[in-house]
């Protein structure tokens, strides 16, 4: 009898289930399944949280080679077409001013539309005179007086003479800076010329001048505030042009202001 209970006892016990260490939870829901970590070494267990964050020198790396940037934007600078080049501002003129010197009916005519054409042209200038002459204009020449310098010339020889001309291209009415308000007498016989503004007489202060006109070489003319301040007093003075080197000559010259009204 004692070997037989012993036997059941031994099944009954067989047959019950383990609980002990290890096992698993009997509240565990069927279907979960649990995980555990292990006491030592990497979890092997995947990451179910947020993305993981790099590591500070992983981002350091980065910061040390970027990635080049894309621009995406056009550059309007090599996109946008040329402009256009500026176009030279026409000319205000209306007309040339033409001057003979030493004149005794030669006639001197050049065109504004000759100006602009800017090919060489050659002028017969007799006029009334019982003799020819020639001038000829250059295209340099045309292009000088394009930048409303005055140009300077000389005609062929008539009658064992030529004569110096003036041409320069003008609006239509003389600017201030042409006009002047003082009459001037040179001696001799050079064809000088002076031209003393308004606004030099307002000024009254120190001033040279040019007085070269239509003569053949030119001479420097000097006014002082005295001069000035004389001329307003007593409308009139008498100076002195400067020396000319090649033959030390001079002019006396005496200028009366105001000019006379022609007329």
């Amino acid at each position: 009898m004692r070997r037989r209970q012993a036997l059941q006892i031994v099944a009954a016990a067989a047959s019950l289930p383990w609980t002990g260490c290890g096992g698993p939870s009997p509240n565990t829901a069927a279907g979960q399944t649990a995980s555990r970590t292990p006491a030592s070494g990497p979890s092997t267990a995947p990451i179910s949280g947020p993305t993981a964050q790099p590591s500070a020198s992983a981002t350091s790396a980065v910061e040390a080679h970027p990635e080049p940037a894309t621009n995406t934007t056009p550059d309007p600078a090599t996109n946008a077409a040329p402009e256009p080049a500026a176009k030279p501002p026409e000319p205000s003129y209306a007309r040339v001013i033409c001057r003979v010197g030493k004149n005794h009916g030669h006639v001197f005519v050049v065109t504004l539309a000759d100006v602009l054409a800017g090919a060489e042209k050659t002028y017969q200038i007799a006029g009334t005179a019982k003799h020819p002459h020639e001038v000829t204009l250059t295209a340099d020449d045309m292009k000088t007086l394009l930048r409303g310098e005055l140009l300077r010339a000389k005609s062929t020889q008539g009658l064992t003479h030529t004569h110096r001309v003036h041409v320069r291209c003008a609006p239509a009415e003389d600017p201030p800076e042409w006009v002047t308000v003082c009459a001037a007498e040179f001696s001799g016989k050079d064809e000088h010329e002076v031209v003393i503004t308004a606004s030099d007489m307002d000024a009254g202060t120190d001033k040279t001048y040019d007085v070269q006109g239509l003569a053949g070489h030119a001479h420097k003319l000097t006014l002082t505030a005295a001069d000035f301040q004389k001329l307003k007093k007593e409308g009139a003075i008498s100076i002195q042009t400067s020396r000319l080197e090649e033959d030390s000559h001079m002019h006396v010259v005496i200028i009366r202001y105001p000019r006379p009204k022609r007329g």
